[in-house]
């Protein structure tokens, strides 16, 4: 990334340049916002997402929905928005690191991120001693909300809304009795399908259940363990294109079973006709109000711009930080503790995602739940909302 000044005033800050200032600045645990930073004409946020890495092509997406709401932003109002940026790579040691010189900066009073439960358990213990309110879009771990986390909040439902829901959509529109469960062994992975096999044998449905390696390029052997009479494989893996390698390999051998994706099964990478995934929101081109913000977002990013379920939480989440900031800015100044506060009062009646958004004391969206889609003829169609 190369620092550059948008025509709206969005500044986007080089990994290079924070890392350079951050030797010289002094901890996280001496850093204190108490006093209030001056916020009359600019305030400052931060953003961090895996611009590069292995999930680069859902990062790009992550990060191109909130700066496109922070230049709807700029271009309108008074108090102009400066964000600085980092980029995670999807890795915890990343995130960590960048969240100490998101705190370590005492102008930054928000952040939006991390893109990722591993990468938010990294960072969580800097921002919470730096008092550091964060939003991060789609990040799913149910036990981020349980006030260990300080002020942390997130847009996408946690997975307990979505294992039940996957359970449920298995055995009462798929009829399953019997399904085998893979994990990648990812934190998000693992405890995923911990849970959906937990909810699917105490209705009754008989459980194969083993692990991948996430290195792993070849599933062949995993795949030929899949005992007889299997009627579904469930595949919360992490990296979608790992999925779609999976699906086309069981093609490979015969085994015509269907296929159940977690979150990412929303992607460009992976296409495997008639599989169904679960993820935390909708694809907003379903919702009619949506259509003048699909535009502008295209023609600002070009018509060949992401556009997934990844994106729009992210840029709600840009939505709820700004209005806290703005209102801690009122009078001038204001402190992490301030927007923190107001991000716990802020309410959109409705958003791009379909439904009002607001926070509960824990940092859950009001309601949030998640979106089946199948994949009909190469293009992911809602089963069931």
């Amino acid at each position: 990334m190369k620092m550059r000044l948008t025509a709206l005033g969005v500044i986007v800050a080089t990994a290079a340049l924070i890392a350079a200032s951050v030797q010289a600045a002094p901890s996280a645990r001496a850093i204190s916002t108490a006093g209030g930073v001056s916020c009359g004409k600019t305030a400052t946020i931060g953003y961090m997402g895996p611009t590069t890495g292995a999930v680069a092509s859902i990062g790009a997406e992550l990060r191109a929905w909130p700066l496109f709401y922070l230049s709807q932003w700029n271009a309108t109002h008074k108090l102009q928005i400066k964000v600085v940026e980092g980029d995670d790579q999807f890795d915890p040691s990343q995130a960590s690191t960048i969240a100490q010189q998101f705190v370590s900066n005492s102008k930054i009073l928000g952040v939006l991120g991390p893109g990722s439960s591993p990468e938010v358990v990294a960072a969580a213990p800097l921002f919470k001693r730096g008092g550091m309110p964060y939003i991060a879009a789609t990040a799913t771990r149910s036990t981020l909300t349980d006030g260990s986390n300080g002020h942390f909040f997130r847009i996408a439902p946690p997975d307990s809304v979505q294992a039940q829901t996957t359970s449920d959509y298995l055995t009462r529109v798929m009829k399953a009795g019997k399904v085998a469960i893979f994990d990648d062994q990812s934190a998000y992975s693992q405890p995923l399908a911990d849970a959906v096999q937990q909810l699917l044998q105490a209705k009754g449905v008989s459980v194969f259940r083993s692990s991948v390696s996430p290195t792993a390029s070849d599933y062949s052997a995993t795949i030929n363990t899949i005992p007889n009479g299997t009627q579904v494989v469930y595949l919360p893996f992490t990296n979608p294109a790992k999925m779609q390698l999976f699906g086309s390999q069981m093609t490979e051998q015969g085994k015509k079973i269907a296929m159940f994706a977690g979150d990412s099964g929303y992607s460009t990478d992976f296409h495997i006709e008639k599989a169904y995934f679960s993820t935390f929101a909708p694809d907003i081109r379903d919702i009619p109000a949506d259509k003048a913000i699909i535009n502008a977002y295209f023609k600002k990013n070009g018509a060949n711009a992401p556009l997934t379920t990844y994106g729009p939480p992210a840029y709600v989440a840009a939505q709820m930080m700004i209005s806290a900031v703005a209102k801690a800015c009122t009078d001038g100044t204001a402190t992490r503790a301030e927007v923190y506060k107001d991000l716990l009062k802020v309410k959109l009646p409705t958003s791009i995602l379909g439904h009002s958004i607001q926070f509960t004391p824990k940092g859950e969206v009001v309601g949030a739940r998640f979106v089946i889609f199948q994949i009909q003829d190469g293009k992911p169609h809602v089963v069931q909302k």
